[in-house]
């Protein structure tokens, strides 16, 4: 770690990174408490890192997924990921009003030089912009991902998730939203920010009048959802479940804890399609958020599938343990309370007839 911030403090890149790959190697060859030890030796150092040096968060990401607890990372990472997608969106608004027409530089370290220079050049009329802030923002117009690689690997655990505070997750999903026209690891961590946990759910059958009620964690889109629903839900309705073809073993590993590509071959096939209860349809590109609460609660609606909808990726975040639990299935005024209350379905998806 001393000879890490020797080298930042020289400014020697080739240094830096040869410092870099002893530290892993070393934090490595210790195990899981020296895994845990680099990263809480690396969070107080990334809110001051920008440009090459943020290649320190890739690092402190990489420790996560070798064994590391990714916990003293939680006050740091989140906000210094949304901070670098906050400044990166402005990157192409001062470019134009100080580059006079040339292109925009292509989002790599060696751009950096230029873009400094350039927009630098506006702190000279923009009030309240120093030149420091604005070679923070020069920077970020290609240090933004490895703040989010590193982000994305940390999420993906459900107690990181959790210590994240709600008004952190929306900025990351806001920011997020901004820049991921052109970032998929930016629209990537606006999911993950989006993930529910602990989050209760309730699904109706209205052809069989029956309820089920299920709690879920850690799921990263509807497709996903799709599988795991069907998987808990079709079996013997003598039992009380849903009549139907029981979906692969092949997917459902797919979307737990196996290869999450299925691929052209042996793609997914959809047991239903899915509407909230105020009637709208849940698309599988989605993500369970999408799902606006009914009286305060997550509520799906089951309809027949009407085709086979094929999905080739059984889940989108390879490292997120996901769970869906059946915890009951509801009495039968329970599920005539819902239906009550449910709006009908729009049927407007490309499979409505």
């Amino acid at each position: 770690m001393d000879e890490l911030v020797t080298q930042m403090k020289s400014g020697s890149a080739p240094a830096y990174r040869a410092a870099m790959e002893r530290l892993a190697d070393t934090a490595q060859a210790g195990g899981p408490e020296s895994l845990t030890a680099t990263v809480e030796a690396l969070a107080p150092l990334l809110p001051g890192l920008g440009g090459d040096f943020a290649m320190t968060a890739v690092l402190a990401g990489a420790c996560v997924e070798w064994g590391a607890s990714p916990m003293a990372l939680v006050d740091v990472l989140p906000q210094r990921a949304s901070e670098a997608m906050m400044l990166n969106e402005v990157v192409p608004e001062f470019w134009a009003k100080a580059a006079r027409g040339r292109p925009l530089p292509e989002p790599v370290s060696a751009s950096s030089p230029q873009l400094v220079r350039t927009l630098t050049r506006l702190t000279r009329w923009r009030r309240g912009v120093d030149k420091g802030t604005m070679t923070r923002i020069a920077m970020s117009w290609f240090d933004m991902e490895d703040w989010l690689k590193a982000l994305i690997t940390v999420m993906a655990d459900a107690g990181f998730r959790a210590a994240v505070s709600d008004d952190v997750k929306a900025e990351l999903r806001e920011h997020a939203a901004a820049v991921g026209h052109r970032s998929q690891l930016a629209a990537w961590v606006g999911a993950l920010a989006a993930v529910l946990d602990d989050e209760p759910l309730v699904v109706i059958d209205p052809r069989t009048h029956r309820g089920y009620a299920f709690t879920m964690s850690g799921i990263g889109d509807n497709g996903q959802l799709h599988i795991l629903l069907a998987d808990r839900l079709v079996g013997d309705p003598g039992q009380g479940l849903v009549a139907g073809n029981r979906p692969a073993r092949s997917w459902v590993e797919a979307a737990t804890s196996g290869n999450p590509y299925l691929g052209p071959d042996d793609p997914a096939i959809r047991c239903f399609r899915l509407f909230d209860g105020r009637g709208t349809y849940i698309s599988p590109e989605g993500v369970p958020a999408d799902i606006d609460p009914l009286d305060g609660t997550r509520v799906l609606v089951l309809h027949p599938p009407n085709g086979n909808y094929a999905m080739g990726v059984g889940r989108v975040f390879e490292h997120m343990m996901p769970t869906l639990r059946l915890d009951r299935i509801l009495e039968s005024t329970e599920t005539q309370h819902w239906l009550a209350r449910l709006a009908p379905a729009v049927e407007n998806d490309l499979m409505a007839n």
